[in-house]
């Protein structure tokens, strides 16, 4: 696959990515959901770990024995090898490529988290077949996203800069009804395999998250700006790449001072994999 990912793999990237694993935890208030048993000899795969953050925080809360892998398709934004835990390794895989055969069927749990920016034209397939294959018959899916085709949004600000961001993601290839059904898309996989969901859910922050939601995501429109600037806003209903941005401070000032309302909604899902194939 190519390399088309829209946001950005540098310091602010980083940040952001960061950032939103602290939104997760707060969250969730867990970072292996609870209904997953633990054992000492399991393995743990995360696809798209970026800077790894799931995994090192993971890595001293799980079974001393427990073997954890992050892969993605780009390697600039994982730890020096230096910061390893023991327990832990990062390598580069394509999440949308064919599984490796020593990979087939060797975790006990891979975990997914974002890719709202990533899936193009509701076409999951493939990222979902590969997290199934890598998965032991039994094991399960972990998975937590944000539905951005259905923001919480209030004020005629935000209300504006909704639809701007709105024609920009159409015109990028991301639609996000695929985030309004999960489940279906994973039981739809091409994949002769039973898959049972145990929790789905489109929830809501609480009010002492929605500042820090608010940030990562208006924090992410500054990475997408500046990726699409010049190649895809020519031609859209919406401002150039400066006023795009000043539009967005103008959101954030109106959140801030104003009572306006602009975040994300998160996705949660939790899926195990049958014991053996239908």
């Amino acid at each position: 696959m190519a390399d088309d990912y829209v946001l950005g793999r540098d310091l602010y990237g980083s940040i952001r990515l960061d950032a939103q694993h602290l939104l997760w935890k707060l969250y969730t208030g867990y970072l292996l959901h609870p209904e997953i048993p633990e054992s000492p000899t399991m393995k743990i795969a995360e696809i798209g770990a970026g800077t790894g953050m799931w995994l090192l925080d993971l890595a001293s809360q799980v079974p001393q024995g427990t073997q954890l892998h992050g892969y993605d398709l780009s390697d600039e934004q994982f730890p020096h090898e230096s910061l390893w835990p023991s327990n832990t390794t990062f390598n580069k895989l394509d999440a949308f490529g064919e599984v490796p055969d020593h990979l087939v069927e060797q975790y006990d749990v891979v975990h997914l988290r974002m890719w709202c920016c990533i899936v193009k034209n509701n076409d999951t397939a493939r990222l979902i077949g590969h997290a199934i294959r890598l998965l032991k018959p039994g094991g399960y899916i972990q998975w937590e996203d944000a539905n951005l085709g259905k923001p919480m949004i209030r004020g005629t600000t935000a209300e504006e800069f909704g639809r701007v961001s709105s024609s920009i993601f159409t015109a990028v290839g991301f639609h996000y009804d695929w985030l309004d059904n999960l489940p279906e898309h994973i039981r739809q996989a091409d994949l002769d395999i039973d898959i049972d969901i145990i929790h789905s859910e489109l929830g809501e922050f609480p009010p002492s998250l929605v500042s820090l939601s608010t940030t990562t995501f208006l924090a992410g429109y500054v990475e997408l700006f500046r990726a699409t600037a010049g190649l895809r806003l020519q031609g859209l209903d919406v401002p150039d790449e400066s006023g795009c941005r000043a539009l967005l401070m103008d959101v954030l000032a109106a959140v801030r001072k104003g009572g306006a309302v602009y975040h994300w909604r998160p996705v949660t899902l939790l899926a195990r994999r049958g014991a053996t194939n239908m």
